[in-house]
């Protein structure tokens, strides 16, 4: 349950909405929303249809079940409105999912103000650079 709320949360923050505004889209209540995204309750299969519909992503998506690269991929372009995602990209994606710490650090710095992330985005480039030459 916990993932799916993970889910609803992050989806609802790329389309910079708050609780509030997710509610009144899907004509609920604020506090359903935090019920899901904290993982105390379950969307009905209604909502999950609309949720499904809002941000189109397939409702597989939205409750994490198995799905080739192939699928992912569409699915992420369409999330992203884009093309420019691709298995590589997956595979990044993938590394730091398996780094949870990694993954909260780079979600941290993806934080910052604009000027302060490029300065540490490039120590880091170079450091992953330097270690990599190393190790060849």
């Amino acid at each position: 349950m916990r993932k799916l709320g993970e889910k609803l949360k992050y989806l609802r923050k790329q389309h910079n909405w708050t609780q509030e505004q997710l509610a009144q889209h899907l004509n609920i209540s604020r506090s359903q929303i935090s019920k899901w995204e904290n993982g105390e309750l379950l969307p009905d299969v209604q909502s999950l249809e609309k949720l499904s519909n809002l941000y189109e992503v397939s409702i597989d998506f939205l409750i994490g079940k198995h799905t080739t690269k192939k699928e992912l991929l569409r699915e992420m372009n369409l999330l992203y409105q884009t093309d420019r995602i691709d298995e590589k990209m997956l595979d990044i994606i993938d590394y730091f999912k398996q780094n949870p710490d990694m993954e909260e650090m780079i979600y941290s710095l993806a934080q910052l103000p604009a000027k302060k992330r490029k300065h540490l985005e490039t120590i880091i480039i170079t450091l992953i650079q330097e270690f990599s030459d190393a190790v060849k």
